[in-house]
């Protein structure tokens, strides 16, 4: 086996350490919307790894930082896909199969491959139109791997023209891996399937050190694989910047070694060098920022800002913290840039983050009318969905917006109430929707506004906040899809204004699932109130508790069957995932 790791005494590891990527068990079972078996806590993550996610879709795309163990990856896959000269299947194999530490609690599961083993194509750096065009003629099981994607000519382009092959060769399996910073000025197709692959855990690494009898130099919880081969050989933990100052001639590392090149310079040599060679500086700059001093800082933020260039505005936005004097002016440019649209959807997401972490000043608890009418509901997408019908609906107001962190944690601060969130609590994320929030935190939420907002007269005293029925959420949706990200997580709301639905609602589709108060049933699969809608007692408030709530709309992880303004889900009033937020509607007082 190539490419393992050695120790100073140059011992080679005995096996490649299996690679975990960004998608959970919980994310693969949430698609079915269940409840939780203990709702008083998240579930602890547990990781598929690259050869599972590989075997279970037809089309994936994997990516990593430089250094981040792609190529090894393709190699070890490579040679447990090789048959042997007899005709045989490979003893490297068993890589498929072996065990893997799913996370840092050590939940250790044998890999699952479940693909047949097919022939291998291996595109070239570069060459992946050329291999497209040769794969073209393939009849049998055939993976199609292109590698360093972010070196293809016209990465978007051979996106497009990948699917339409794979789509015409049934038999075929399709496998990309890019760099992380490449991809995000990349448009993905929303039928390939997109993770990151994840630094190596600790209890993976010294896992594999301990037949050696070795100690990982390393503490952090995780490292990526191409640093901690060179500590491993070196002896010692190293960082990225002592990586770079080593006599190695890895090919990695140069993006490392081009950003020290730029703390050299002068701020309009720097923006200079960036405006003109995007494609080698882009990356290096963003490195720079991560590390540059701060008195640098300021100054070199400005003059990106100035250039009004968006993947320079971004940088900009790295460098520059919440009190800066010109964070104002930086937050206003990115306002524009996220409302004007356009940009591809990772680039997006940086900016809204940036948004976030320096104060988003958008009115994220806009409402937006609803006028009384006769609305179209349902579809053939599900036979849970259909049939298609009309439905009368009386004016109401909705947020133009779901609920986001930032609005949550004013409210668990005011009134003390627990969420069990992981990370909604972060700079970043303030602008992202509200997550891990049963049917009674919405509701507990509804009902704490509807009294701060009558105080403060914004709604009159006869008014009520609360969640939307099915149909009203129907009637709010209806509009464009949203577009395919790829990110496997929720982003900062209000980012694809073209996605927003006819009515002017934001991040209906495809962001999170929203619970809504209509009951479905205590069956997952099949719901015991159908449609069409009728007046059926499915909009009663009181239910036992394992009577499940509609969610609408797909989140992150759905794929178009699900993420569409059509679809119906559900889930028990007491469960939670980090794929299920809310959004609020304001009318007169109901009695139901």
């Amino acid at each position: 086996m190539t490419d393992l790791p050695t120790l100073p005494d140059g011992r080679p590891l005995r096996a490649p350490l299996p690679r975990l990527v960004n998608f959970t068990h919980e994310d693969c079972a949430a698609k079915g919307l269940r409840a939780f078996d203990d709702a008083s806590k998240p579930e602890v993550a547990v990781h598929f790894t690259a050869f599972e996610m590989i075997s279970m879709h037809r089309a994936q795309l994997l990516y990593a930082p430089r250094g981040g163990g792609k190529t090894t990856l393709v190699r070890h896959l490579a040679a447990a896909l090789k048959p042997t000269p007899q005709g045989g299947i490979s003893p490297n194999t068993d890589a498929l199969t072996s065990s893997a530490i799913r996370n840092p609690e050590g939940t250790t599961l044998p890999q699952v491959w479940e693909a047949s083993l097919p022939d291998l194509h291996l595109a070239s750096p570069g060459q992946g139109a050329v291999m497209l065009a040769k794969a073209a003629a393939l009849a049998g099981p055939a993976l199609l791997i292109i590698d360093a994607f972010e070196q293809e000519p016209d990465p978007s382009a051979l996106i497009r023209s990948a699917m339409d092959w794979l789509a015409q060769s049934p038999k075929a399996h399709l496998l990309i891996l890019c760099e992380s910073r490449t991809l995000e000025a990349i448009r993905l197709h929303p039928d390939l399937h997109s993770h990151a692959l994840l630094p190596l855990p600790k209890l993976e690494r010294q896992k594999a050190l301990d037949p050696l009898g070795a100690t990982d130099p390393f503490t952090q919880e995780w490292v990526e694989p191409g640093l901690w081969s060179l500590g491993l050989a070196e002896g010692c933990a190293l960082n990225l910047r002592e990586a770079a100052a080593l006599p190695t001639s890895v090919d990695w590392l140069q993006e490392a070694r081009d950003a020290e090149t730029l703390g050299t310079l002068p701020v309009e040599a720097v923006i200079s060098r960036a405006k003109d060679e995007p494609a080698r500086w882009s990356g290096p700059l963003q490195m720079l920022v991560q590390q540059i001093s701060d008195e640098r800082a300021a100054p070199l933020a400005e003059a990106l800002m100035a250039k009004m260039s968006e993947p320079l505005l971004l940088a900009a936005a790295d460098l520059t913290r919440h009190a800066s004097p010109h964070a104002p002016d930086l937050v206003r440019a990115l306002i524009r840039t996220i409302e004007t649209g356009g940009l591809a959807p990772a680039l997006r997401r940086r900016g809204g983050e940036s948004l976030a972490r320096l104060g988003d000043r958008r009115d994220l608890t806009r409402l937006v009318k609803i006028p009384t009418g006769t609305y179209q509901m349902g579809g053939d997408l599900h036979p849970n969905s259909a049939p298609v019908h009309a439905a009368s609906v009386s004016a109401f107001c909705i947020a133009a917006y779901p609920v986001t962190c930032a609005a949550y944690v004013h409210f668990t601060q005011a009134t003390g109430r627990p969420w069990l969130s992981a990370n909604g609590r972060d700079p970043e994320r303030t602008s992202h929707p509200a997550t891990n929030l049963t049917w009674h935190d919405a509701r507990a939420y509804c009902a704490w506004l509807t009294d701060r907002w009558r105080a403060e007269g914004r709604i009159k005293p006869a008014d009520i906040v609360r969640l939307p029925t099915e149909c009203e959420w129907e009637a709010a949706a209806r509009g464009p899809d949203d577009e395919e990200t790829g990110f496997n997580d929720i982003c900062t709301v209000g980012l694809f204004p073209e996605g927003t639905s006819a009515l002017g609602c934001f991040d209906m589709v495809g962001q999170v699932w929203e619970w809504c108060t209509t009951l479905w049933g205590a069956d997952m699969t099949t719901p015991s109130f159908r449609f069409p809608w009728v007046d059926d007692g499915r909009e009663s408030l009181d239910a036992a508790p394992e009577i499940r709530r509609v969610l609408r709309g797909g989140c992150f992880s759905s794929g178009r069957v699900k993420a569409n303004g059509i679809y119906r889900g559900s889930l028990e009033p007491s469960g939670f995932w980090r794929g299920n937020g809310f959004r609020i509607v304001v009318s007169g007082l109901v009695t139901v």
